[in-house]
C-alpha cells in the first residue's frame, strides 16, 4: 500500500535549502520523463532525497515509471482540497526517491490561475529533500516555462532529430525571452527594451544577443544588473535515443546556436544511447516497480549526473571513446 511520505514519518532531518531542477524541451515525445525518472534514479543511488513533482497537468504519466498505477492523492489535491504538499508526497520502491503524482484527468492547465502557481511554486521550495526534480509538459505555455524557470538548474532534453532539435532552440529561446521580460520588468528596462528593439535597424541591431551588448553599452549600472542576473542563466543539454557518433555531434551543435544566436550559456551534460530492447517494452517496463535499464543506460545518467553537478560538460575529444 503506498503511503505519503508524513504517513511514514519520514526519516531525514531537515536539510539545507532544496536544489530545484526542471526538465523541459519542445513537443512530446523526447523522453523527457523517462529521462527525468533515470536522472533521480542516480542521485537516488548517491545517498541523496530526491522528490519528483509532475507538473504537466494536461499528461501526467511520471507515476507510472515507478509501478504506480492508481495515486491515492496527487498534486490537484493541492490546489482543489488544499493540502499541504509536503502531505501529497508518495514513496516509491527506489530508497531515497518520492514523488508528488499529477493526475491529468481533474483538471485542465486553464483551470490553475497565477495566484495558484505562484502559492504552488513557493511550497515547492519549501519541500524537505536534497532535490527536488520538476517534470514539464511540452510546448511553450507560460505556466510551463515559469515553472521551468523556478528551477536552479535548467534541463532541456531532445533526441538528434531535425524537427526536435528545432523544437529544442524554440524552447530555450522562448525561456531566455521570458527571463529577459521579468528581468526588463523588474529593474525599470521594459519600455527602454522595448524602446531599442522597435528601432533596431536604427540601431543596427539584428538580435537578442546584440539588443544586450547596446543595453549593456548604455552605462555601466545596465551592464551590471544584465552581468549579474544572467551570470548564473545556465542551460543543460542532453540528448535521449542517440545511435551512433554523429548524432551525438548534434548536442555540440545545439550549444554553439544557442551561445551564438540568443546569448544563452548552454552546456552540453552528455548523451544517452538508443536502447532498443529498452524502448520496445517500455510498456511492460512501466508496470513494474521500477524503471529497468540496461547498464549503457545508467552508466551514461551517471555520467550527465556529475555532469550537472560539477558544471562540466561533453567534449569533442571524448567522441573517440562512442
Amino acid at each position: 500500500m503506498l503511503k505519503t511520505l508524513s504517513e511514514a514519518k519520514m526519516k531525514h532531518n531537515k536539510r539545507k535549502q532544496v536544489e530545484i531542477w526542471a526538465i523541459g524541451g519542445g513537443k512530446g515525445g523526447t523522453g523527457k520523463t523517462f529521462v527525468l525518472s533515470q536522472l533521480a534514479n542516480c542521485l537516488a543511488s548517491k545517498g541523496k532525497h530526491v522528490i519528483l513533482v509532475d507538473t504537466d497537468f494536461g499528461g501526467a504519466n511520471l507515476h507510472t515509471f515507478f509501478g504506480i498505477k492508481r495515486n491515492p492523492v496527487s498534486i490537484m489535491n493541492f490546489f482543489d482540497k488544499k493540502v499541504p504538499l509536503e502531505n501529497l508526497v508518495l514513496e516509491t520502491p527506489i530508497e531515497n526517491l518520492s514523488i508528488i503524482p499529477g493526475n491529468s484527468a481533474s483538471v485542465s492547465p486553464a483551470n490553475i490561475n497565477h495566484a495558484q502557481k505562484s502559492k504552488l511554486f513557493r511550497h515547492i521550495k519549501q519541500l524537505d529533500a536534497d532535490y527536488v526534480l520538476l517534470d514539464l509538459g511540452g510546448g511553450t505555455s507560460i505556466d510551463t516555462i515559469d515553472a521551468f524557470l523556478l528551477a536552479d538548474r535548467l534541463i532541456v532534453v531532445a533526441v538528434p532529430e531535425v524537427t526536435a532539435i528545432e523544437n529544442l532552440f524554440q524552447f530555450i529561446k522562448s525561456v531566455f525571452f521570458r527571463k529577459l521580460k521579468q528581468l526588463f520588468a523588474k529593474h525599470g528596462l521594459k519600455d527602454k527594451a522595448r524602446n531599442v528593439w522597435l528601432n533596431r535597424e536604427k540601431y543596427e541591431i539584428n538580435g537578442i544577443v546584440d539588443l544586450l551588448d547596446y543595453l549593456k553599452n548604455e552605462s555601466r549600472d545596465l551592464d551590471n544588473i544584465l552581468s549579474d542576473k544572467l551570470s548564473d542563466f545556465t542551460v543543460y543539454i542532453i540528448l535521449n535515443k542517440v545511435r551512433n557518433v554523429r548524432e551525438v555531434q548534434e548536442g555540440f551543435s545545439v550549444k554553439s546556436v544557442c551561445i551564438k544566436y540568443i546569448g544563452v550559456n548552454a552546456r552540453y551534460s552528455g548523451y544517452i544511447e538508443y536502447d532498443y530492447q529498452f524502448w520496445r517494452h517500455l510498456s511492460l517496463i512501466q508496470c513494474s516497480p521500477g524503471v529497468t535499464v540496461s547498464y549503457s543506460i545508467k552508466s551514461d545518467v551517471m555520467k550527465i549526473v556529475d555532469n550537472i553537478i560539477s558544471g562540466d560538460q561533453m567534449r569533442i575529444d571524448s567522441l573517440k571513446n562512442v
